[in-house]
């Protein structure tokens, strides 16, 4: 080993060796902590890390070693390793950011592993000495995989340095009141130079189901694979565990029939205050009625039947302000309403800037960000509690100020990688013709 040419052999080695390295580093140093690279450290680091690949390129006369960098046999064990270790990430549980590695090697945080990180290192000098050597010996046929590595340099390198960049905030906005902070992931609170105001929250929700649970335990029918009736506009008798479950009257919007007329005499807001508990029971045996205000749930008159017997009454998922009603089929089962899932749920809100003292109103919604100068805001959740009736929308700022570099080198390695694909055509059919 290490005779010159160098071999597989001497790859897997620098491979090995570099493994070996990280470990060292992290059982004495611990995990890598990214936030050392925060602007201007990343910048720095790039710098630096550009000089020495130009100087590696200089010394490529006279050292073989940094010959060796641009070949297959540095490549392959390289990026063969570099597969391994992303395999394992992604079959191991990752911490989030600002948390310490779940177990004692650190797989569970890998982007901050030091095996990981100097085995990636490794292949970005690897593609930048290929790319400054194709630069430097220009010829046609090198363009497909210069713009290739050159995409995957800038793609790897803006991806890891500028994530110290990164910025994530929380904004909690109750309806009607502008709010300018945010929490970051310690819970400080950051000023911002946006404020947001939430004039509205909706949600559309799936249709209701009905499903049967154990009232011993409150554990759904059957346990291992619970069965349920999706009740939509077009729903039909439908038979749910052997029993036949007809729907008699359908309320989307719904109260306690006693609640109802309680709420009515009580003054503006105090309403919303008041909550159900053992007493919503009682006043369910009223049944329900319409109501459109706040707090109100689907409600749905159910008859079940199963050979001789006969179940009737009112189902209700429940809200903030009565318990969940349900109906009993006999010693120990119960027809019950669960939770309404969301299908979608926005903010209407109005988004003030300082600098420019703009007033932009918009709609927020999950996985449709609204994008205003380096931040998105993304719809992140609500006041679960309240549904539907949520008076409180919790948003996301996100400012990631290395991402376009990152898209750019996402670009040219798509780009790169077309070029290929018709380059390799282009040669097989120009093959294929000499041979005829």
């Amino acid at each position: 080993m290490w005779n010159k040419p160098y071999s597989y052999a001497e790859g897997t080695a620098i491979c090995i060796g570099l493994l070996i390295t990280g470990g060292l580093l992290q059982m004495t140093v611990g995990p890598l902590e990214w936030i050392i690279f925060k602007w201007p450290g990343n910048i720095i680091a790039l710098a630096f890390l550009l000089v020495i690949l130009i100087l590696f390129y200089l010394l490529r006369r006279k050292a073989y070693f940094f010959r060796f960098i641009t070949t297959v046999k540095a490549a392959v064990p390289a990026l063969t390793t570099a597969a391994v270790l992303t395999v394992i990430m992604g079959l191991t549980r990752q911490v989030p950011e600002g948390k310490n590695p779940a177990d004692p090697i650190g797989l569970t945080k890998m982007l901050s592993f030091w095996p990981f990180v100097l085995i990636y290192l490794w292949n970005v000098m690897i593609v930048a000495e290929e790319a400054l050597f194709q630069a430097c010996h220009f010829q046609r046929k090198f363009i497909p995989s210069l713009i290739s590595h050159t995409g995957i340099f800038i793609f790897i390198v803006c991806g890891t340095l500028g994530s110290a960049d990164m910025q994530k905030l929380k904004m909690f906005c109750e309806e009607g009141k502008p709010e300018w902070r945010g929490l970051d992931a310690d819970n400080n609170v950051i000023e911002l130079p946006i404020a947001i105001q939430l004039n509205r929250f909706t949600i559309d929700e799936y249709p209701p189901k009905l499903m049967v649970i154990n009232m011993r335990d409150g554990l759904p029918q059957p346990e291992k694979k619970p069965a349920t009736l999706v009740i939509d506009k077009d729903y039909q008798p439908s038979t749910l565990l052997g029993w036949k479950v007809e729907i008699v009257k359908r309320i989307d919007n719904a109260l306690p029939a006693t609640m109802a007329k309680m709420m009515a005499g009580m003054p503006e807001g105090m309403a919303s205050q008041m909550k159900m508990d053992s007493l919503g029971m009682r006043l369910n045996t009223g049944g329900f009625v319409p109501y459109n205000g706040k707090g109100a749930a689907c409600a749905l008159y159910v008859r079940a039947t199963k050979g001789n017997r006969h179940q009737k009454g009112w189902v209700s998922c429940g809200s903030y302000l009565f318990p969940l009603t349900g109906v009993s089929l006999d010693d120990h089962l119960e027809l019950v309403m669960p939770q309404r899932e969301p299908m979608r749920y926005a903010s209407d809100v109005n988004i003030y800037t300082e600098k420019d003292e703009r007033n932009i109103h918009t709609t927020i919604e999950v996985n449709k960000p609204y994008s205003i100068g380096s931040w998105k805001i993304y719809q992140l959740s609500y006041n679960e509690q309240m549904g539907k009736w949520s008076n409180l929308s919790i948003f996301e700022f996100v400012s990631d100020p290395w991402l376009p570099a990152t898209y750019v080198g996402l670009f040219l390695l798509i780009i790169g990688a077309i070029l290929m694909f018709i380059q390799s055509r282009h040669a097989s059919i120009h093959q294929t013709s000499q041979e005829h």
